[in-house]
């Protein structure tokens, strides 16, 4: 059965980045490629003339940020395989021909990751364990190093599901079959980006579609994401993941794993308020992190609530 495929890059004031994923795509896939749709939204920079000609650029009136962006585009396109990418990734190879033959041969696939890599050809992160509230009881650097373990351990297409923990696509490199995301609904654009595409993965689980990560699609992300402040990054991380976790039911005893949160938020700030300007030279940065503390505890307490119930 011969399928179609188009691309779809999201853009916001990084046209430089976004040209060079799109002519990257069109060197690779010019003959396998309905179109390159990038949505555009509202950048302050207008678009390059010389984009490839391929391209089809829409733009948002208004900021509509990325997870409302991915759906925009989604809508626009017709195609049965749709390969999502960050403006800062891009394509080295052809990605096309082993999508069509892989969705092919499987009608219950409805996403499949990138191996993703970076200029030196390591590892940047294509998926990630579904989270568990353990994971954001113990905090980021724990479930990192949690994540790098399951990172290395994918093999050939099919990826084993350690500790019945399954995978979930990170959304900056990755094939969607449209009618998968049309069944579950796209992305929820409750979420501010942080944890859309960790959501998106477990309702197309849960509807019965299949994911997998292929070892045979290679692509560049860097990673690392826009500049933010460490309170911004941790603030957004715990107020979506805990939206995330509630949405799907994964928070026992909501009440007792608040006090639970709210206890290592006091004890860390209690640390880093003794043992900080000892440790961090920079006293900006002590007092970010103090001052993201605070805020957590705060946000404990006032902000996770009914959220998703």
């Amino acid at each position: 059965m011969s399928m179609s495929c188009s691309a779809l890059i999201t853009n916001y004031n990084t046209w430089q980045l976004t040209s060079i994923c799109a002519k990257e795509l069109e060197r690779w896939s010019k003959q396998n490629l309905t179109e390159i749709l990038v949505v555009d939204d509202a950048s302050e920079q207008a678009a390059p003339e010389n984009l490839p000609q391929q391209v089809r650029v829409i733009r948002n009136e208004q900021n509509q940020g990325y997870v409302a962006s991915v759906n925009i585009g989604f809508a626009q396109l017709r195609e049965d395989i749709i390969i999502l990418l960050d403006s800062d990734a891009c394509p080295l190879m052809d990605l096309t021909k082993p999508l069509t033959q892989v969705f092919a041969t499987n009608s219950k696939l409805g996403a499949v990751g990138f191996q993703l890599v970076d200029e030196q050809n390591q590892p940047t992160g294509s998926c990630s364990p579904e989270p568990n509230a353990l994971g954001l009881l113990f905090g980021q650097k724990l479930e990192a190093l949690s994540c790098s373990w399951f990172e290395q351990t994918k093999v050939r297409l099919a990826m084993p599901v350690p500790f019945g923990r399954s995978l979930c696509l990170h959304s900056c490199g990755m094939a969607v079959r449209r009618t998968a995301f049309e069944e579950v609904g796209g992305f929820d654009e409750k979420f501010d980006f942080l944890d859309a595409d960790i959501d998106f993965s477990m309702r197309l689980r849960a509807a019965g579609w299949h994911i997998q990560v292929g070892s045979n699609l290679l692509a560049y992300h860097k990673g690392g994401g826009s500049f933010q402040t460490t309170a911004t990054r941790v603030l957004r991380h715990h107020r979506n993941r805990w939206r995330l976790l509630a949405k799907h039911g994964r928070l026992p005893l909501p009440w007792l794993f608040k006090v639970g949160l709210a206890t290592r938020h006091a004890v860390e700030y209690s640390l880093l308020a003794i043992a900080g300007r000892m440790l961090i030279k920079d006293p900006v940065i002590l007092e970010d992190k103090l001052h993201g503390r605070r805020h957590l505890f705060n946000q404990v307490w006032t902000g996770y609530g009914n959220e998703c119930q």
